[in-house]
């Protein structure tokens, strides 16, 4: 019998558990946005009620957060980022997923489907090659991210 145990994470990612709850959270949220020119008047925005868990977390059991903790994605991720990762959601050319490679530990990295690489954002960090005969477990896509200014 062959036991396989799951990578954990690497010290560049920290897990945030979240609960679901009946309750919805609003916030105000200004349709127009904000211009980074010259400002509009004021009463132009009109304040609408959003609810973050319908735009984030439209399938919550299949949505996880993760906090960014090391530089290998930098400048797109950043150390304190927390990520909204999709766990249903194919990890196609270009997305940013949560990965293992051979049951190594998980981390986040990009993936170019045609040259079989993950590559890190950061020219200091290695990318990984990716033959025929490894094994890669994806955890999930990441969708948006969170980050304190």
């Amino acid at each position: 019998m062959k036991i396989l145990n799951l990578p954990k994470f690497n010290k560049e990612l920290i897990n945030l558990p979240f609960r679901i709850d009946d309750n919805k959270v609003y916030v105000n949220y200004f349709d127009e946005g904000v211009q980074a020119g010259f400002p509009s008047p004021a009463e132009d925005f009109k304040e609408i009620p959003l609810s973050l868990d319908e735009k984030y977390l439209q399938n919550p059991q299949a949505t996880y957060l993760i906090k960014v903790a090391g530089n290998s994605m930098y400048p797109t991720l950043q150390i304190g980022d927390i990520l909204v990762v999709k766990s249903d959601q194919e990890f196609g050319d270009s997305d940013i997923g949560i990965v293992s490679v051979n049951q190594t530990d998980f981390t986040v990295k990009r993936f170019d489907k045609i040259k079989k690489k993950l590559l890190a954002d950061n020219s200091e960090f290695p990318n990984i090659e990716l033959n025929e005969e490894d094994t890669l477990i994806c955890l999930g896509v990441v969708k948006q991210l969170i980050r304190d200014l």
